[in-house]
C-alpha cells in the first residue's frame, strides 16, 4: 500500500532550508585590552576618589601630610623589589635589606621589616603551591622544624646586637654582597646547558640545610631561597616540589623570625615595614604579567651589580669611620 505524504510536509522538504534572520552582535573586545579597560578605569576612579578625598576632608589631608616620608620611600622600594621578585623567583630580600641599611636602618630594624613583609605574600604561595600538590610532605617535614629554629636563634641573636649595629651592619652588608656576587653569577650562566653526564646525587642532610639557611635568612634579611632552594636543586631534588616546599616552609620562618624580632626589639620601624607590605601588595597582581616582557638575564645583572655597590657603599662607609 502506498503511504501518502502530506502536500504541506513535502513542500517543507523540497524547498531549501530557510536561513535564520541574521543578528547583529557586539564585537568582543581581547581578553588583554578588556583586562587593561578595567585596570585603567578601576585606577582613574582610585584618584578620582583619593583628590576628592584630598580638597574635602581636611583631615586626611592633615593625616597623609603627617606620614613620614620614609613611608613613601619604602613603599616605592617595596614595589619595585616585588616586580623584580616577581620576574626572576628570588631577591626580594637581599634587595630590601640593602635599601633598608643604605636609608640608615639597623640591620635588625632592616631584617623585620622584609620578614613581616612576607609573611602574607608567602602565605599565599605556599598555599596555592599546596592546593596545586607541589609540597612534598617528606620535604616539607624535614625542613620546617631545623628551619624555624635557625631563623628564631638568628633573630635573637641579630636583635641582641642591635645596640651594637654600626658592627653589625657592615657584617650583613658582606653578606649581601656575596649574595650579589652569585646573583651575577647565575645571570651569566643562566644560557648554559647543563653538562651531560650522571644525575646529582641528592642531598641527605636537609635538616642542616634547613637550619643554616634560616639562620643565615634571619641574620642577613634574606637568603632562604637563595640557600635552600638552589641546593636542592642542585642535589637532584625536582625543580617544582623543591619550590613548593621551600614557599611553604618560609611563610611559617617569615612568621616566627617577626614574632621574634618584634618581641625582643625595643624600636620597629613600622614606616619601613608598611611601605614594604603595601608597596609589594600593590607590585603582586601584575609582577607576573612584566615579567614575560623583561629579560630575566637582564634584571639578574642589574640587581646584582645595584646589590654589590650598595654594599660596597656601607662597608666603604663603615671603614671610613674606623679611621
Amino acid at each position: 500500500m502506498e503511504k501518502v505524504i502530506p502536500s504541506h510536509v513535502a513542500n517543507t522538504a523540497s524547498a531549501p532550508p530557510i536561513e535564520p534572520p541574521a543578528t547583529v552582535t557586539a564585537a568582543k573586545l581581547p581578553a588583554g585590552r578588556a583586562r587593561l579597560i578595567w585596570w585603567t578605569a578601576a585606577v582613574l576612579s582610585l584618584a578620582i576618589l583619593l583628590v576628592t578625598v584630598w580638597l574635602q576632608v581636611p583631615t586626611f589631608r592633615t593625616y597623609v601630610e603627617e606620614v613620614p616620608a620614609t613611608f613613601y620611600y619604602f613603599l616605592i622600594a617595596g614595589f619595585i623589589f616585588a616586580m623584580i621578585d616577581g620576574a626572576i623567583g628570588m631577591s626580594y630580600g637581599i634587595t630590601s635589606t640593602t635599601f633598608s641599611l643604605a636609608m640608615g636602618i639597623p640591620p635588625a630594624s632592616a631584617s623585620t621589616a622584609v620578614h613581616i613583609s612576607e609573611i602574607l605574600s608567602n602565605g599565599i604561595a605556599g598555599w596555592m603551591h599546596f592546593k596545586m600538590g607541589n609540597v612534598n610532605k617528606k620535604l616539607f617535614k624535614m625542613l620546617i622544624i631545623p628551619g624555624i629554629t635557625g631563623a628564631v636563634i638568628g633573630a635573637y641573636l641579630l636583635s641582641s646586637l642591635e645596640h651594637y649595629s654600626t658592627y653589625t651592619k657592615p657584617v650583613v652588608s658582606l653578606y649581601t654582597f656575596i649574595l650579589g656576587a652569585i646573583i651575577l653569577k647565575r645571570a651569566i650562566n643562566i644560557r648554559r646547558k647543563a653538562s651531560e653526564g650522571e644525575a646529582p646525587k641528592k642531598i641527605k642532610r636537609i635538616g642542616i640545610l634547613g637550619f643554616f639557611g634560616g639562620f643565615i635568612d634571619a641574620i642577613g634579611g634574606g637568603g632562604w631561597g637563595s640557600i635552600v632552594l638552589s641546593s636542592l636543586i642542585a642535589g637532584g631534588r625536582h625543580p617544582r616540589f623543591s619550590l613548593g616546599t621551600v614557599k611553604a616552609c618560609r611563610f611559617f620562618i617569615a612568621m616566627l623570625s617577626s614574632l621574634t624580632f618584634i618581641t625582643i626589639l625595643s624600636h620597629v620601624h613600622w614606616e619601613a615595614v608598611v611601605g614594604l607590605v603595601v608597596g609589594s601588595a600593590i607590585a603582586s597582581p601584575i609582577a607576573a604579567r612584566v615579567s614575560n616582557k623583561i629579560s630575566a638575564k637582564t634584571i639578574m645583572l642589574a640587581v646584582s651589580v645595584i646589590v654589590m655597590l650598595a654594599s660596597v657603599k656601607s662597608i666603604y662607609g663603615f671603614v671610613l669611620k674606623m679611621l
